[in-house]
């Protein structure tokens, strides 16, 4: 008969332990629409509503390009001026780019989300 291969002495004594990748991610908090339309109102704080609109919007459409009517606003109790000056703040900070045409809907596009 020929030698014996003992393989305990070939395996390493530690475990191999898998490190986890950890992905440099901001916060994420998931919001009851609800819950943010009744703050938003009780604060007096339409910026707010047309924020999380803006957010529901691009993950309703799966695309970070989108149109943005007044009607849905509306109904949230958003004014169409309201919507406008919000849309131009967020241009000029460079978090959305906005494309408007005579008398349509503007197309919003969310930038570094």
């Amino acid at each position: 008969m020929g030698k014996v291969f003992k393989l305990n002495k070939f395996k390493s004594k530690q475990p191999i332990a898998h490190k986890a990748h950890k992905r440099a991610t901001e916060p994420f908090v998931m919001v009851p629409l609800g819950w943010i339309e009744r703050a938003a109102r009780l604060t007096r704080s339409p910026a707010t509503l047309i924020l999380t609109e803006l957010l529901h919007a691009a993950w309703r459409a799966k695309c970070s390009t989108f149109p943005l009517p007044n009607a849905r606003l509306s109904r949230l109790g958003v004014s169409r001026k309201v919507k406008r000056r919000v849309l131009l703040d967020l241009e000029c900070g460079r978090l959305v780019a906005v494309q408007r045409l005579p008398r349509k809907t503007p197309i919003v596009t969310l930038i570094e989300v």
